[in-house]
């Protein structure tokens, strides 16, 4: 039987991610982010700090860790069902990827496909 609730949608950035936080948030633009959350394992949090401002979003640092199917992940994908946030967190990926979490499992998509 299919989840009856809507997936959270988390855009997955690594530090590595960050290095053109414009860029970033503007391919970030239709995607109607709520909050932005940084890993305990995200040494510098000023870009991620810069690209919660240029998206007009809260900022919520050292979260924890964010890793696939810990606690901190966890709540993260309950708090936000049916919404967008961003998550950083330590990782050696360069381009950000969409993840799309429900009770169904995850999914794993480019920021540029349409989902």
């Amino acid at each position: 039987m299919s989840d009856l609730q809507c997936a959270a949608r988390l855009v997955i950035v690594t530090p590595r991610g960050l290095g053109d936080v414009k860029w970033l948030a503007s391919q970030l633009y239709r995607e109607r982010v709520q909050a932005v959350y940084a890993a305990d394992d995200v040494p510098d949090t000023g870009p991620v700090e810069t690209l919660a401002e240029d998206l007009g979003v809260p900022c919520h640092s050292s979260h924890g860790d964010l890793d696939d199917g810990t606690d901190a992940f966890q709540e993260v994908v309950d708090r936000h069902r049916g919404e967008t946030v961003v998550v950083v967190r330590g990782g050696a990926a360069t381009e950000p990827v969409l993840m799309l979490v429900d009770a169904d499992g995850t999914s794993v998509h480019s920021l540029d496909e349409d989902v």
